[in-house]
């Protein structure tokens, strides 16, 4: 059940790190019509495709209870881009400047950023494969040997040598899978 709800949880993250730049960019649009960051945040909730739109009702609830709109951000959510997002606005608010030049030039660099993700996501989809194969072998052979030859497979479960044999075998297949997983790894 944990898990699930730990699942459910990290995909929702993972959806609203996907449209922040979304968020980005129009919030950058209401600064730039002439509304504060504060009225902004208010504005764009009804904009926004969801989850992305749960999160900015979120940080407008914070800001309507008399949370600076800055630190209101950093409810935002969305992993790493959400954070950034919030840190930009945090520091832009404290020190000034154009705030629309930098969400929309934030907005930009988010979007690049979700699209080499996604093409690092494509370059290393061979090296996953690997690691679900390399994953189902053990298996595959033991299902296998149990249809073509029992009696080997008797001897390999009972004798001690066919077990440590098999005990090595899983410890093998285990460094190769944490080895292919650490390399197919893809960070934000």
């Amino acid at each position: 059940m944990r898990l699930t709800l730990r699942d459910r949880a990290a995909a929702r993250e993972r959806a609203v790190a996907a449209q922040i730049h979304v968020l980005a960019a129009e919030l950058a649009a209401h600064v730039r019509a002439g509304r504060t960051l504060a009225q902004a945040i208010g504005d764009v909730c009804d904009e926004l495709p969801e989850p992305v739109a749960g999160a900015a009702r979120r940080v407008a609830a914070a800001v309507a209870l008399g949370v600076p709109a800055g630190d209101a951000m950093a409810r935002l959510g969305g992993g790493t881009d959400g954070a950034v997002l919030a840190s930009a606005v945090q520091v832009q608010l404290r020190l000034g400047g154009d705030l629309a030049a930098l969400l929309d030039g934030l907005a930009a660099a988010l979007l690049d950023h979700a699209d080499a993700r996604r093409a690092a996501e494509v370059a290393t989809a061979q090296a996953r494969a690997t690691a679900r194969t390399v994953a189902a072998l053990p298996a595959a052979g033991g299902a296998l040997l149990t249809l073509v030859d029992r009696p080997a497979l008797a001897a390999l479960i009972g004798s001690p040598l066919g077990l440590a044999t098999l005990a090595c075998s899983a410890l093998l297949c285990a460094g190769g899978l944490a080895v292919i997983r650490r390399l197919a790894a893809v960070e934000a």
